[in-house]
């Protein structure tokens, strides 16, 4: 997911050490959605486009994270398996290509490397092209404001509500932080290529 590992990966791994990821690759499978979208585990090897309707909205959100917040490119891997319908991963790839992501089937597991070549493909043509990879919040906000902006682009909150024990816990880590040289790599500022 988009979500808490990615976050932590673009937001702290990548800039301390200079990264700047040239795409990311979203893996989904149709019977996770369907999931998602309210089906029994039981049932979600059989063909129901409503319940993926109501699961893709996950998946989208992730892909908006990537595209609209870290400005990154995107495909989505779709690990298919053999009770996936051809509606259903349509509906899947149409609903991604209106947010400008193409999707890429995964059949590695039923046919191999050559299952895996369409995704590969796809990455290829993205990491040749350029980004304006970006972070989710700047390094010098306050603690409370990196807290906010990760809850609202990351996690579509209207803000963040503090209890008076977080409220003092940001306030001293504020405390102990100022005036203090805070560890910064030399190329925090510099995305690395």
């Amino acid at each position: 997911g988009a979500d808490l590992g990615a976050e932590k990966f673009l937001d702290i791994k990548c800039r301390m050490a200079g990264l700047k990821p040239n795409c990311v690759v979203l893996v989904a499978t149709v019977r996770a959605l369907k999931y998602n979208g309210g089906v029994p585990k039981a049932e979600t090897g059989k063909e129901n486009l409503e319940a993926l309707e109501k699961g893709l909205p996950n998946l989208l959100r992730h892909v908006e994270n990537i595209t609209q917040v870290y400005k990154l490119p995107c495909v989505v891997a779709i690990n298919r398996f053999p009770t996936d319908t051809e509606a259903e991963l349509r509906l899947v790839e149409d609903k991604c290509r209106a947010l400008g992501v193409n999707v890429a089937l995964s059949e590695v597991w039923a046919k191999g490397g050559e299952g895996g070549e369409a995704l590969a493909q796809e990455v290829i043509r993205l990491c040749d092209q350029p980004n304006d990879f970006t972070f989710s919040y700047e390094l010098d906000l306050p603690i409370k404001e990196k807290i906010e902006a990760i809850a609202k682009g990351i996690y579509g909150a209207d803000g963040v509500a503090w209890s008076p024990a977080a409220a003092r816990q940001a306030k001293k880590l504020e405390e102990l932080l100022a005036g203090r040289r805070i560890f910064r790599p030399a190329n925090a500022g510099q995305l690395g290529s």
